[in-house]
């Protein structure tokens, strides 16, 4: 099958086009289930874009063909929050590329290792693995590469409560993109920038930002882009104090995740929707839709939003009564969050 012309269209973010094409593709051809599974996973379909990924990985002749794969593999998983899984196709990438002396292939199965490792909270090498990677992007101008690592490295500073070096970061993110044009690398900059201005405290700020993001993934068919900037433009909102905008920027946050199936973003939805209803004081339906946001947390390797789901839940319990209950949950998230070098349990202000 030709398959210049979808590869054009995967290139100029038009992901429904391909997949209008390719829909019905019943071949062997590893490369089109590829493109298929790219395809899903531009459009934030992950669990369709895992199954395409791994019919290119069994059907996969070549070494190229089957380390794509197996990269493609682990993003999905790592969005999706199983970093366990993640790990274990970024390393099959790494052992393949390494077979082959394929050296661009090392590089980027070494920076989807370090994205799992930043998954499961081992922060230090995951940023050690990081900076490797950014010295070949520097080597290469790889600019698009930068953008991504100057993102990533910024996400890891807002986890361990380096808020001046992570927003610098962001900036350097969105600047790399912005050099060559590409609008939804320039979005998530701006997203990874809004999240960090709003937890250490430029609620203000945090909304300009993406309200900026929210204009550029209008023009795309990124529907995890746009679920992940409305729950972030809800944080800032409820953070300023803006609770009825809030509550409508997180439904459409929860609807947009739904549609794509991605339970653990959609845990962090909850514990913002739980968080307005804390604040109006309707601390019974708070507790509901934070047991919601557990059970979609429960079978995830986001430890960061577990913990926060533990939090605000202790604080619930306590305010509804049960003093020994509560000290109980919130002891155990601190102590957690302590063990895994996390801060989130000072981000209560938030």
């Amino acid at each position: 099958m030709e398959t210049a012309h979808i590869e054009e269209l995967l290139n100029d973010n038009k992901p429904a086009e391909v997949l209008e094409i390719l829909l019905s593709y019943k071949g062997k051809e590893s490369n089109i289930y590829f493109i298929k599974s790219e395809a899903y996973r531009m459009l934030g379909k992950f669990e369709e874009a895992i199954k395409e990924a791994q019919k290119a990985a069994k059907l996969a002749k070549i070494a190229q063909d089957k380390i794509e794969a197996c990269l493609a593999l682990a993003k999905c998983f790592r969005t999706l929050g199983d970093a366990a899984e993640a790990q274990k196709y970024a390393q099959l990438a790494a052992e393949q590329a390494r077979k082959e002396q394929n050296l661009d292939y090392a590089v980027l199965a070494l920076q989807e290792i370090a994205l799992a490792l930043r998954a499961e909270g081992k922060l230090s090498q995951a940023k050690e693995y990081l900076k490797e990677v950014q010295e070949y992007y520097e080597s290469e101008k790889d600019y698009e590469g930068l953008s991504f690592i100057a993102w990533s490295l910024g996400g890891i500073c807002r986890l361990e409560g380096n808020f001046k070096e992570g927003i610098n970061l962001f900036k350097q993110s969105y600047k790399y993109a912005s050099k060559i044009k590409d609008e939804i690398s320039m979005a998530y900059a701006l997203c990874g920038l809004a999240g960090i201005l709003r937890v250490s405290g430029d609620a203000k700020n945090c909304v300009l930002n993406y309200e900026k993001a929210e204009k550029l993934f209008a023009k795309t068919q990124d529907i995890f882009g746009k679920a992940y900037t409305n729950c972030g433009m809800a944080n800032g909102l409820r953070q300023l104090g803006f609770l009825d905008k809030a509550a409508k920027h997180y439904k459409r946050a929860a609807m947009l995740y739904t549609a794509i199936n991605d339970k653990v973003d959609l845990g962090f939805v909850k514990w913002g929707q739980a968080d307005v209803l804390k604040r109006q004081n309707k601390l019974v339906q708070a507790k509901a839709v934070l047991d919601e946001a557990k059970k979609l947390f429960a079978n995830s390797d986001e430890i960061r939003g577990q913990l926060l789901t533990e939090i605000s839940l202790a604080q619930v319990i306590y305010a509804l009564g049960d003093k020994a209950k509560a000290d109980k949950i919130y002891f155990a998230a601190v102590e957690r969050a302590k063990k895994e070098g996390l801060h989130t349990y000072l981000e209560i202000y938030t």
